[in-house]
């Protein structure tokens, strides 16, 4: 039986919302392009498997969760909406979002992951 792309990608956000980030990044290719959202604290792209791993892992947060919510697929792309749920670290402050992940997918593996806030710009991405 084989594992549709969809369901590797519901898998890798599975492992991720129970805090296994190695699990979620094992979706990814070794070279593997990360682009953050604009307004994130470090917003440059990077590369590698081993960064993505260090990315998803909770730096400010006690907990992060990023629950789907809907799924879109274009040729190689797949537009995942995602809720995400994150308590500070230390402050205790809660924060929920909706976010959005376009990613490139070849030969079972992700080869890019972006993550952004605009529903419309991942929609751009999703569709180039």
């Amino acid at each position: 039986m084989t594992v549709s792309r969809l369901d590797r990608l519901r898998a890798a956000y599975a492992a991720y919302n129970r805090g296994d980030a190695a699990g979620a990044a094992e979706l990814a290719s070794e070279n593997i392009q990360v682009c953050p959202p604009p307004t994130s604290l470090d917003p440059e792209p990077f590369r590698g498997r081993e960064a993505l791993l260090k990315y998803l892992e909770p730096n400010l947060f006690e907990f992060q969760r990023a629950e789907p919510a809907e799924f879109l697929e274009e040729g190689d792309r797949i537009l995942v909406a995602v809720s995400v749920h994150a308590r500070g670290r230390g402050s205790g402050v809660e924060l929920h979002a909706e976010a959005f992940h376009v990613w490139t997918v070849e030969d079972e593996r992700a080869v890019r992951f972006e993550a952004f806030v605009d529903r419309d710009e991942a929609l751009a991405a999703l569709r180039r």
